[in-house]
């Protein structure tokens, strides 16, 4: 499983850094989110998933 941000939705509220760090970060300058890891791993994945329900811009996309 893949994660992508969609930057032009990204609003920086930040529920995806705060709640996953170990996958979501915020770009330095912008304090938009973006995806740290290529792979997102098993044990995260279904974090992950509430965590794109969760956003408020729906800027996060889940690529099977």
């Amino acid at each position: 499983m893949k994660i992508e941000v969609d930057q032009l939705k990204c609003e920086t509220v930040g529920i995806c850094v705060m709640e996953c760090p170990e996958v979501f970060r915020f770009q330095e300058g912008s304090k938009k989110a973006t995806v740290i890891l290529d792979k997102i791993p098993v044990a995260l994945q279904k974090k992950c998933r509430m965590i794109a329900r969760k956003c408020p811009s729906n800027a996060i996309r889940i690529v099977e």
